[in-house]
């Protein structure tokens, strides 16, 4: 009897040893976050002004400047894989793809700027304890910016738009953190500065801050 109990006590004592080990040494984690994107660039119009009200073959028409993206403007950020894994000694990859947009309205006009892409990069982890860790990552890779402007003039006068697109390289830096709740499951908190290269004499940087769950591999 006491040899079955002895027996007992070592396999439930292997277990719980094994179980707090599997929890430390998951490298892993894949996931899904959403935020608020807070556009710290140039300002940036589509194009530069609408007709104030439309009268055609009439030279007294007004001009007014078109709706604009400006610094401070508040929009959606979804990360539809956020990921990362350990390779060695707290150092490893993250992989992040994303989309987000700026929607402005005002008047008869409507202003819709978007951007996404997919970009990996280096990643430094640093185990604070079982449950929390910091990550500082950065990432490079090829993402998208677009913008459409939409004016209705109405009453038979008709809508005009104007869309532009652009596609080129993207930077950014940041950091999250990570708190394991439960064996194979934690919640990410990311902040990250974004730099878009546009080519053109705008910038089209970005603050992302976003929080979601992920799971632990």
């Amino acid at each position: 009897m006491k040899k079955t109990l002895l027996l007992l006590s070592l396999i439930l004592l292997t277990n719980q040893l094994f179980s707090q080990e599997t929890i430390k040494f998951k490298k892993g984690f894949i996931g899904i976050s959403l935020g608020t994107s807070i556009y710290v660039g140039s300002e940036y119009r589509v194009v530069n002004d609408v007709v104030n009200t439309p009268s055609y073959g009439n030279s007294t028409d007004s001009f007014r400047p078109a709706l604009a993206i400006r610094p401070g403007t508040f929009g959606l950020n979804l990360n539809l894989i956020d990921a990362g894994y350990d390779i060695w000694k707290g150092i490893g990859l993250n992989l992040r793809w994303q989309g987000g947009a700026y929607v402005i309205s005002k008047y008869n006009e409507n202003l819709i700027v978007n951007y996404g892409g997919i970009m990996v990069g280096p990643m430094y982890s640093i185990y604070l304890n079982e449950e929390l860790t910091i990550d500082l990552k950065s990432r490079f890779g090829r993402s998208y910016f677009g913008s459409s402007h939409e004016v209705d003039y109405g009453y038979g006068n008709g809508k005009f738009k104007n869309e532009f697109n652009y596609y080129n390289l993207s930077v950014d830096a940041g950091i999250s953190l990570r708190y394991n709740f439960a064996k194979k499951w934690t919640i990410i908190s990311n902040l990250e500065y974004q730099y878009f290269y546009s080519g053109m004499k705008e910038s089209l940087d970005r603050i992302n801050v976003s929080t979601g769950i992920g799971f632990r591999f």
